[in-house]
């Protein structure tokens, strides 16, 4: 290891504490909650011991990095400059770590670290954390670009930190960044489809987890596909599997697909072939192609698709099935359904208890309302029939069938 500018290696620190006491640090932090024993031995194989004396810089702001850290003991201050001075954005503490963003890019360092005490840390190098990740796979490639894509993003809210964040922990930051990341996957238009009347939205409160979302994308037929997304678990990464995904379904729909369910199944093995433990998770989807008087819908995991008829008539589309990226070998349906005017298929990334029932409060009386009008309401009786779900994300799609058949 060739440790960066202000840090010396001081193997003989290491003496004092235990593999056990060093792995519970590691337990610690929000990048690596979840991991087995096994998975933080591998992690612990790979790092190296750095003391910095109190006053001494790890890193100043605009270095390239290549290193991530975690304080096994001692206490990091990161500063951020504003004009002429530097101002504190946080103090951190023994198992709370920093540079993340260097196991993925070379970025520049976004805020400077300086040691308010002497301070023991782990230091993980971009390359060794490369090699653990299986080298230059799927899941890496798409992590590296949003990395990229975001690093901007990630230095704005740092600046907007307030002098006195030292409270502000990595898992906190993390869950900023999550939702930062969420509020870049939603398409910012939505789109027009010949022949029919879309509305799709997420709505999610200021500080909700980000962990459900809608996309469109074409397919090399010409179809427009209309996607709500959901993780399955609800938690700082929600967003980046959601990206994962989108990257993924945007990337394959560029290939010819005999079905949309072949579609997904491929999406949902080339998840779990990148799987990387801690950060991967299951992510739900409903799908639908549309063309003309006719749709193509396939659902996978805990969300709902249905089918609402002009008449009043309804039916869900599809059995629940496992989320993509489960389980290796899932195979998906599609089903069509042929539209007729004032047909609707409705998307949500929950499933109601009583979908058809919530539906019927909603679109009735002719189906005067329209797609967006269905959708709010849909929204709002939502929130009435499930009050605890405040604070939770949802995501829904409506496309109403606005031509005649034929």
């Amino acid at each position: 290891m060739q440790p960066e500018p202000g840090t010396r290696v001081r193997e003989r620190e290491s003496e004092s504490l235990t593999a056990a006491q060093v792995r519970e640090k590691l337990h610690s932090v929000a990048l690596f909650q979840g991991l087995a024993t096994a998975d933080l031995d591998r992690i612990l194989g790979i790092s190296e011991s750095v003391l910095v004396e109190a006053g001494e810089a790890v890193f100043e702001e605009g270095d390239r990095g290549d290193h991530f850290f975690i304080i096994v003991r001692g206490e990091i201050e990161l500063r951020k400059r504003s004009g002429t001075e530097e101002k504190r954005l946080a103090v951190l503490r023994a198992g709370q770590a920093f540079g993340e963003m260097a196991l993925l890019n070379q970025t520049p360092r976004s805020a400077s670290a300086h040691a308010l005490v002497d301070t023991y840390m782990l230091s993980i190098s971009r390359a060794s954390f490369g090699q653990i990740l299986g080298g230059d796979t799927l899941a890496v490639r798409l992590l590296r670009n949003l990395s990229r894509a975001l690093w901007a993003t990630s230095v704005r809210l740092a600046s907007k930190q307030a002098p006195t964040a030292g409270l502000t922990t990595s898992k906190q930051a993390l869950a900023d960044f999550n939702r930062l990341l969420r509020s870049r996957l939603l398409p910012r238009v939505t789109p027009r489809v010949s022949g029919f009347d879309l509305a799709a939205a997420t709505v999610a409160p200021r500080q909700g987890i980000g962990s459900s979302a809608w996309d469109w994308f074409l397919l090399t037929d010409g179809r427009p596909v209309v996607v709500v997304m959901k993780a399955e678990r609800a938690d700082i990464f929600s967003a980046q599997r959601l990206a994962s995904l989108r990257s993924l379904l945007r990337a394959l729909a560029e290939h010819e697909h005999p079905t949309l369910a072949a579609l997904l199944a491929e999406a949902g093995e080339a998840l779990r072939n990148g799987w990387v433990d801690g950060l991967s998770g299951p992510v739900s989807c409903a799908a639908v192609a549309v063309s003309d008087e006719a749709a193509e819908v396939v659902g996978a995991g805990g969300v709902c698709a249905l089918v609402v008829r002009a008449s009043g008539s309804m039916a869900e589309v599809g059995r629940e099935t496992l989320p993509l990226g489960e389980r290796s070998g899932q195979e998906y349906e599609s089903i069509p359904v042929v539209l007729g005017n004032r047909d609707k298929v409705i998307l949500l990334s929950d499933r109601p208890p009583d979908a058809a029932r919530l539906v019927a409060s909603v679109v009735t009386e002719g189906y005067t309302s329209s797609s967006r009008d269905a959708l709010n309401k849909l929204f709002g009786r939502l929130g009435e029939a499930e009050p605890g779900r405040s604070g939770a994300d949802l995501t829904g799609a409506v496309l109403t069938r606005s031509k005649p058949a034929g």
